[in-house]
């Protein structure tokens, strides 16, 4: 069953909401001392404490930017959808929502294999979800403009398979070298830096729109 485009706004709209609630509660995780006498020296040695929560914050905030990135993507190529997609997209958001819950996993048990191993395989369940959105809305064209360009499909397809691959080859790295494993980590929003095709895309479409 066809949804109108004005119900794929509000469902925008929505998960705009939910994930920016998620990255508002990733900074609620960071807890503030509540000592009102805090000296400077106090202050710096809370601040070198927290270190590695602030640190969970910002890598996670990343990822979370560089899922949405890619998710706003898709709902600008698409002109309809459908009660199977809405469920893929409760889907998605509902893995992106347990991304505070690791995030302070990471902060306080930052040494622990299974903890890198439950933040990672969160980011592969996430990235698959974002992949099956893509490629379900572009399976015959049936969810996304006609127009959309074969090259385009299979490059933002390739981008976020990417992604998937290199969280998991991360988890494996984590045996060595947890720092390794979450600088691997920082790479994969990086790689939404640049979009030179999907954005000709759009701007080719939005031409044909205004004409």
């Amino acid at each position: 069953m066809p949804i109108a485009k004005q119900t794929i706004d509000r469902l925008a709209a929505y998960s705009d909401a939910i994930i920016a609630v998620v990255a508002t509660l990733l900074v609620l995780g960071i807890a503030v001392p509540e000592d009102h006498r805090f000296t400077d020296e106090g202050l710096i040695a809370f601040l070198v404490k927290m270190r590695h929560d602030v640190g969970a914050y910002a890598l996670s905030f990343l990822i979370i930017t560089g899922y949405w990135m890619q998710y706003h993507v898709i709902f600008l190529f698409m002109h309809h959808a459908n009660r199977a997609f809405t469920w893929l997209n409760f889907l998605f958001l509902f893995f992106v929502t347990l991304i505070p819950f690791a995030a302070k996993l990471l902060a306080v048990y930052r040494h622990e294999y299974h903890v890198v191993l439950i933040y990672g395989l969160l980011q592969v369940l996430c990235g698959l979800c974002l992949a099956s959105l893509w490629l379900f809305a572009n399976w015959q064209h049936r969810l996304m403009v006609a127009s959309l360009d074969e090259g385009v499909i299979r490059g933002m397809t390739g981008r976020i398979l990417l992604g998937v691959a290199i969280n998991l080859a991360a988890v494996g790295v984590s045996l060595l070298s947890v720092p390794a494993a979450l600088a691997m980590f920082v790479s994969v929003p990086l790689l939404n830096l640049s979009q030179r095709r999907v954005d000709q895309q759009l701007r080719e479409i939005a031409g044909d729109v205004r004409t």
